[in-house]
């Protein structure tokens, strides 16, 4: 185990100056906590898979609820890494300590190659999160996942199921199947531009337009800077501009528009009924609520929120609502869940 040094007051250099890119991700990274007034410890954690070393961050909460014995774990969606959780981190820190970390492949963390079987580097990567928690000392988690880290997380869940106390899924990606009616309507011109993007990782583009990258997202993402500072886009392109292995991954696990090769949907109900399950989806997002509480919403260890004021990235749209959920649904004891609420923007949830 390694401590990372993150230092905040450095100024802004240009791509083609000395500091590598890794010492800029890790600068971007500081300054984004330090805009949310956030003090943390940054660790560079080593686990046997290959060597790998998972940038972990921790924000250790001065007095834990007695109701949530375990801390909460946060693992990232695609193309993310630990400081876009920034908003959320700092309220879930109230109540209990907070670990975060980038996915091996992801931010900060080493770039191991992985298989280019499916099943394989699935497997090979909720190991490595095993893997980390080993390391960490952690008995159990509480396990909060975001779109394909919620996928991941579902996964690990599944696998190791004695080491989940809470399962938190946020917009998760990954748990329904393709409509099967999707491709027949795609006129020629459509699926020939299709099988082009589809032989490219879905970043090839940030990461061949080089220091243009941060322009590039600002154009293409404007709204980021609402939820962040101006870092975001230094922070986005830099963790996603290194070797892309856990990109490739992403790929690996998805096939035609980006739907899962092997969804949830058939898989899910394997999960132990002993693990509290709870989804939290923005009711604005691309994922498809809807079939999710048709799909889980009659399971008695599974509850679900949808939250009217959010998108895609629930935790970063509205903060305090999200952190709201996600400790309510750490209560112990707690094996009925109720149905599917919505929740709106004038609504107040209590926290334990």
């Amino acid at each position: 185990m390694t401590e990372a040094t993150v230092t905040t007051s450095r100024a802004w250099l240009p791509y083609f100056s000395c500091p590598s890119k890794s010492q800029r991700l890790a600068e971007a990274e500081g300054r984004i906590f330090s805009a949310l007034g956030i003090r943390y410890l940054a660790r560079l954690i080593q686990i046997p898979f290959k060597n790998t070393e998972i940038s972990t961050v921790t924000v250790n909460c001065e007095q834990p609820s007695p109701k949530t014995a375990y801390p909460i774990v946060l693992v990232h969606g695609f193309g993310a890494g630990v400081a876009l959780w920034g908003s959320a981190i700092k309220r879930l820190a109230q109540f209990q300590t907070v670990h975060a970390f980038d996915l091996p492949g992801f931010g900060r963390s080493s770039r191991p190659k992985f298989s280019t079987d499916p099943e394989t580097a699935e497997t090979e990567m909720i190991d490595s999160i095993e893997q980390w928690r080993d390391k960490m000392n952690l008995e159990k988690m509480n396990l909060v996942g975001h779109s394909f880290g919620g996928y991941l997380a579902t996964s690990y869940a599944l696998k190791y199921p004695g080491r989940v106390e809470n399962l938190v899924l946020a917009d998760p990606w990954g748990f329904n199947e393709m409509d099967p009616e999707i491709m027949p309507k795609l006129t020629s011109r459509q699926k020939s531009i299709f099988w082009v993007v589809q032989q490219f990782n879905p970043l090839a583009v940030l990461r061949l337009v080089g220091g243009y990258g941060p322009t590039l997202m600002k154009r293409l993402r404007p709204d980021l800077a609402l939820k962040y500072s101006e870092d975001v886009y230094d922070y986005i392109y830099l963790a996603n501009s290194k070797n892309p292995t856990g990109e490739v991954v992403f790929k690996c696990l998805s096939e035609n528009l980006g739907w899962a090769k092997q969804p949830m949907s058939k898989r899910f109900h394997a999960l132990d009924n002993t693990v509290p399950v709870t989804f939290i989806h923005g009711e604005r997002s691309w994922i498809d609520w809807k079939m999710t509480r048709t799909m889980f919403g009659e399971l008695d260890h599974v509850e679900s929120h949808v939250m009217e004021s959010a998108g895609h990235h629930v935790y970063a749209d509205d903060a305090d609502k999200f952190a709201e959920l996600v400790i309510g649904s750490l209560k112990e004891g707690k094996t009925k869940k109720g149905p599917t609420v919505i929740i709106a923007e004038d609504d107040v949830v209590t926290p334990l």
